[in-house]
C-alpha cells in the first residue's frame, strides 16, 4: 500500500527536516512545498531541499546523474547524498537550497551566466554510463499535446520552429553521439543561485 499524496508530502517534509537538522544545529526551521506535479514532489526545510522522483524513475540512471553532479560542482548543483533514498517506493534525493530564477521576470534572468555554464557542460566528457538525454522525447510530447489542444494563434510559429529542428531533436531519430554531456531540459526552472544571496543586513 502506498501513502496518499498528502501523506507522501508530509513524510518527504519530515525527511527534509531531518536532513537539514543533521547539517546544522542552528536551523531556522522554515518549511514549504516548492512543487507537486507528475515530474516530482519538491519540499524545502531551511537550506535543504528533498525531491521525490516519479515512480518509474530508473535508480541506476538517477544515481549516475547524481554522480555527475557531484563530480562537476562548478557547473551543476551537487546533491547532499551520492545516492537516492527510498520513501514508499519513490526515489528521494536531497539538495542544498538555491534561490530560483523568477520565471515572471525573464529579463532579469542570468542568461549570460547560464550560457557560460551550458557551454562548459557541453565541453565536459560524458562517461560511458551516462543516461540518454530525455529532452527530445519530452519536447515531442509537449508538441503532441500542443497539436491535440486544437487551433491557437500562438501555435503556428512554435510548430514552424519545431519543423526546422533536426530529426534527432524531435525524437524521430537517434541522437548523434558527441562524447560530451548535454543538459537536454534547460529552462528557467532549472536555474538556481547558490549559495542564495543574503538579505540586506544579514
Amino acid at each position: 500500500m502506498k501513502p496518499a499524496p498528502a501523506l507522501l508530502v508530509q513524510q518527504l517534509t519530515a525527511k527534509a527536516r531531518a536532513t537539514a537538522h543533521a547539517r546544522s544545529s542552528a536551523c531556522p526551521c522554515g518549511a514549504a512545498t516548492l512543487a507537486d506535479h507528475p515530474d516530482g514532489i519538491v519540499v524545502r526545510h531551511a537550506d535543504t531541499v528533498a525531491k521525490a522522483h516519479p515512480e518509474d524513475t530508473d535508480p541506476t540512471e538517477l544515481t549516475t546523474r547524481l554522480t555527475l553532479a557531484t563530480r562537476h560542482p562548478g557547473i551543476l548543483l551537487p546533491p547532499l547524498a551520492p545516492a537516492p533514498a527510498d520513501l514508499h517506493g519513490r526515489l528521494v534525493t536531497f539538495w542544498p537550497y538555491g534561490t530560483p530564477v523568477d520565471p515572471d521576470t525573464p529579463d532579469a534572468a542570468p542568461w549570460e551566466a547560464a550560457a557560460i555554464l551550458l557551454a562548459r557542460l557541453h565541453r565536459t566528457p560524458a562517461p560511458p554510463e551516462t543516461p540518454t538525454m530525455r529532452g527530445p522525447a519530452k519536447a515531442a510530447h509537449a508538441i503532441a499535446r500542443l497539436r491535440d489542444a486544437g487551433p491557437h494563434p500562438a501555435a503556428p510559429p512554435v510548430l514552424r520552429a519545431w519543423d526546422t529542428l533536426p530529426a534527432w531533436a524531435r525524437a524521430e531519430a537517434p541522437m548523434p553521439h558527441t562524447g560530451t554531456l548535454c543538459h537536454g531540459d534547460l529552462h528557467l526552472g532549472q536555474l538556481v543561485r547558490h549559495p542564495p544571496p543574503k538579505a540586506p543586513g544579514c
